[in-house]
């Protein structure tokens, strides 16, 4: 990467502001939790709360609150900070990182308000829980913005490493510990194989900067072009692995089923939206001028992952598990994005469609599956957990607002018309028709048919079964305002998606010459 020049390095810290703020409430939080007695530290949840929505209002009016800035970051190339000795950016502050860390910060603030709840009944409230929150979205946003590996990588294990705590988080429960360790463990081989092939990227290009990497395969200034597609493909494997794209999923039932829901609602949504920001970076910036040969892969794994993750699903009767195969279905349908980038090449309207569709997509699914996961955590008491369908049973008798919410969830996760899933599916499937791979939007449209019968499931335990027993649900205020929250913009975007269609395009990411 280079020497910096340290007076430029002291300005680029500027554009490093929103992360700066993310390191000031995180150690914050820390020190709250130390000083706080047990009876107070509800107050912690709220300090972590303000300062997310502090650094999203700081992000959403960053461009504008820099003079002459707005146009670079949201309309054009960004602005690129900590240039090396060969006028290469490590850090980039563009559009499309804007939008992705906008999109972290809403899947953390729905995160801590439905982790409230959860860490009362627990015992164990706590700043260290909020704290690993924030941290993890620090390593979001330097994946959003790395444009180099090094940073990249630091980003990754930032949120990686939070991520594996927070699923461990509850010490004295069996599961969460087991889906620690496997998650944990399953990580570092991930990240072996990741950093393996950013090796060989390294040794056939010469340099760790994306920008570098694009002009050496253009310009075909590389070593033997197979060690290249070599380490490319390994990096793809490590990103798989991120994303939970078939056969690289192992971790993902096992982790969202023994993590506390809270967390499982953050690493389905937030830390899916950070892989795919890394995915779309390094393959649609770095290694672009490979599209031919990684998109083929890309279709392999969209089929496989469709496929398998519905189909399994329907034999699931732990409903996290259920919605942690979904999720895998999901990423394969996200995938579709990406492929319709790489193979439209020369067509840069069928380019930005696909780049569109796969962030719209990414705020959809954030509001739909937190709110999905949010009365899964609303159902817990005492010695239920809540997971189960059976725990579903007479929902719309004893609950019959919290029931139609649920049912909203799980038409938006089927894609029915007039919900926010419909509008995120309409442009993945477009984006593959428009890329000529009507065929594959074909076997989506299939796999998404498939899902409603194990989504049907839920709304048959609901609606046409007696209840267990006649307990009334109790919803507490903070996890009440992170589903209406995640119910609105579901509705909202389901029939005005307008809006946020624009807020997709602002990422729309240059891609590298071909």
């Amino acid at each position: 990467m280079g020497g910096f020049d340290p007076g430029a390095a002291v300005q680029n810290l500027t554009w490093l502001k929103p992360e700066l703020l993310l390191v000031v409430v995180g150690f914050v939080l820390l020190g709250l939790s130390v000083v706080l007695p047990q009876d107070r530290r509800r107050a912690i949840a709220a300090v972590a709360l303000v300062g997310v929505v502090a650094v999203a209002v700081l992000l959403a009016a960053y461009g504008p609150a820099v003079p002459g800035a707005g146009p670079k970051v949201l309309a054009g190339p960004g602005v690129r900070t900590f240039i090396d000795a060969e006028g290469r950016s490590a850090y980039v502050t563009d559009g499309f990182s804007i939008v992705f860390k906008i999109i972290f910060l809403i899947g953390a603030a729905l995160a801590i308000l439905m982790a409230v709840r959860f860490l009362d009944d627990e015992g164990a409230q706590s700043g260290e829980f909020y704290a690993m929150v924030v941290f993890a979205v620090l390593g979001m946003m330097l994946l959003a913005s790395g444009n180099d590996f090094a940073v990249l990588y630091i980003g990754l294990e930032t949120m990686a490493l939070s991520v594996y705590v927070l699923v461990g988080f509850t010490k004295g429960n069996r599961k969460s510990n087991e889906a620690a360790l496997k998650y944990f463990l399953l990580g570092v081989f991930a990240s072996a194989i990741l950093l393996y092939g950013v090796s060989l990227v390294y040794g056939t290009t010469g340099t760790y900067n994306l920008d570098g990497v694009a002009m050496a395969i253009a310009g075909g200034e590389t070593g033997p072009r197979s060690l290249l597609e070599i380490g490319a493909i390994l990096v793809l494997v490590g990103m798989a692995f991120k994303v939970a794209a078939v056969p690289f999923h192992m971790w993902t039932p096992d982790a969202y089923e023994g993590a506390p829901t809270p967390v499982t609602a953050f690493i389905s949504t937030a830390a899916k939206a950070a892989a795919f920001a890394m995915f779309l970076r390094v393959f649609l910036r770095g290694f672009y001028g490979l599209a031919a040969d990684w998109t083929p892969l890309l279709v392999v794994l969209a089929i496989a992952s469709m496929t398998l993750g519905n189909v399994v699903a329907i034999l699931q009767d732990n409903v996290k598990r259920m919605l942690a195969y979904s999720s895998i279905a999901h990423a394969g349908y996200m995938l579709l994005g990406l492929i319709a980038v790489g193979a439209a090449r020369g067509d840069a309207l069928t380019q930005r469609y696909g780049m569109t569709a796969v962030v719209l997509y990414l705020l959809v699914y954030t509001f739909t599956n937190m709110g999905a996961f949010g009365m899964v955590a609303m159902l817990r008491r005492r010695e239920i957990v809540g997971d189960r369908v059976e725990d579903f049973r007479g929902l719309a008798r004893t609950n019959p607002l919290a029931a139609v919410t649920m049912l909203v969830f799980l038409l938006s996760l089927a894609g029915i018309p007039s919900t926010a899933g419909f509008i995120g599916k309409w442009w993945l499937f477009g984006s593959a028709v428009k890329a000529d791979y009507a065929w594959l939007a074909v076997i989506a449209v299939v796999n998404s048919a498939i899902s409603l019968y194990y989504y049907a499931r839920l709304v048959v335990a609901m609606y046409m079964t007696a209840p267990e027993t006649e307990h009334r649900v109790v919803v507490s205020v903070p996890l009440a305002a992170a589903l209406t929250v995640s119910l609105a913009f579901t509705l909202i975007i389901g029939v005005y998606p307008q809006p946020f269609i624009r807020f997709a395009q602002y990422a729309l990411l240059p891609l590298a010459a071909p």
